[in-house]
């Protein structure tokens, strides 16, 4: 049933519902102006939110074979639209609106909902249930938006809305759960925005967005849960915090100066991009605010590893082992400094032979000038300066020359220094080896 003291726009809006046709209150003869102008229109574009309510709540009579729609565009809304835990009947669709007050929508369970273009000076849709998108692309919302435990079964559009909150979080997304979160197209948030413990199915993008908090990080992602997260703003004046979220590809910039610091500590992705040098994503790493972590770094190698590109897993890893060094107490270091330029903690092998060909260079050389003395009595084989000096070298296998030849003189030190080079270069690789073996 009509009530009685719908004005003008009102009855319109009324009239036009079971047949779900658009009331335009728009001048015809110019443009509408701009929606931030909204306080200053007229009576004729003006409808309470009490009307638009009744007809969600199913006020108005639907016609059979129609679908019944609240379809608005241009109007000033007075008073608060507030459906609290109630349950709209149909879509709600309000285009360039200006509302007086900011809707609260908490725990309401509705339809496809637009707020296009529209003014708001705050929007409460927290635990809200939402059966398709959530639009507010070309929004100006001031007070921020809290849509955290909303459940989305569509997207929520930002594309081009301009949300503020200073001080404040903008966009509060907690524990959101949607299909989409898309804030691009010169999308601008002046205070945070938070998607803690949000699970959405298919992409979280801030491409070309414009971040920026009062404080603090510009977006954080902590247990965000998504398949695809861009995170390539055209300007953010804070950090991102991405720790322990699962992504399945993570999309940033392809110059790392121009990414904003990023918190990644527990951070699980499948897949990288850009494929940037390894040198790149290195330096993305070490700018992390928190400092040195282990877990990132073995990530990136897991994401390396899982392309084929070993070689530069194993230069992931070991910059992780180098980073590691410098928490480490003094006698540590110093020992960790010995595996590095040995055998890169195990992930750099080749450097052991290097070492070996350079050590039994300079043995032959100076045992070939310098013959050491056969010990008396003593059968001994024809000597050999390199085999004499492999025997000094490798701990364990013997080639019968140093049991029977004695250095002499000075070459005893050199003798010395062979056997003590060899232990410490058999020491570093077993222990850089089991290091990686146990790490497969």
């Amino acid at each position: 049933m009509r009530p009685d003291d719908l004005i003008g726009p009102e009855l319109r809006l009324w009239d036009a519902f079971a047949a779900g046709d658009e009331v335009d209150l728009r001048p015809r003869d110019a443009d509408g102006g701009a929606v931030l102008d909204g306080g200053s229109w007229g009576p004729e574009r003006r409808v309470r939110a009490s009307v638009i309510r009744s007809l969600l709540l199913g006020g108005a009579d639907a016609t059979g074979g129609e679908t019944p729609m609240v379809h608005l565009t241009g109007a000033r809304i007075s008073g608060k639209l507030r459906l609290v835990f109630a349950e709209a009947c149909c879509v709600l669709w309000l285009e360039e609106c200006w509302f007086e007050e900011a809707p609260q929508l908490y725990g309401a369970k509705l339809r496809v909902t637009s707020f296009g273009g529209s003014y708001l000076p705050g929007l409460g849709m927290n635990a809200t249930t939402v059966d398709g998108n959530l639009d507010l692309m070309n929004c100006r919302v001031q007070g921020g938006v809290n849509v955290h435990d909303a459940h989305i079964s569509g997207s929520l559009l930002l594309q081009g809305a301009h949300l503020s909150h200073t001080g404040g979080v903008a966009l509060d997304g907690a524990r959101l759960e949607a299909k989409g979160v898309v804030g691009t197209d010169g999308f601008r948030a002046a205070g945070a925005i938070t998607l803690t413990g949000a699970t959405v199915g298919g992409s979280v993008n801030f491409d070309t967005a414009f971040l920026a908090p009062a404080h603090g990080n510009a977006l954080s992602c902590r247990h965000l849960q998504t398949g695809e997260l861009l995170l390539r703003p055209a300007r953010a004046t804070g950090g991102m915090d991405l720790r322990h979220a699962a992504v399945g590809v993570l999309r940033l910039h392809d110059d790392p100066r121009e990414q904003p610091p990023l918190q990644l500590d527990g951070l699980v992705y499948r897949s990288l991009e850009p494929h940037l040098p390894v040198d790149h994503r290195l330096e993305l790493l070490s700018r992390d605010p928190d400092g040195y972590r282990p877990q990132p770094y073995q990530q990136l190698a897991t994401v390396y590893q899982s392309i084929g590109q070993d070689r530069d897993a194993r230069t992931v890893l070991l910059t992780r082992q180098r980073h590691r060094r410098a928490t480490l107490p003094r006698y540590a270091r110093a020992w960790g400094h010995v595996q590095d330029a040995t055998v890169g903690y195990g992930y750099a092998p080749e450097r052991a032979a290097v070492w070996l060909l350079a050590l039994l260079a300079t043995g032959a050389t100076v045992f070939a000038l310098h013959r050491p003395t056969p010990l008396s009595g003593t059968p001994h084989p024809v000597f050999s300066p390199v085999m004499y000096s492999l025997d000094l070298l490798l701990p364990v296998i013997d080639f019968g020359q140093e049991r029977v030849f004695q250095p002499t003189g000075p070459t005893q030190w050199i003798a010395w220094l062979l056997i003590g080079a060899g232990w410490l270069l058999a020491t570093a690789l077993a222990a850089g080896i089991t290091r990686v073996l146990s790490r497969q």
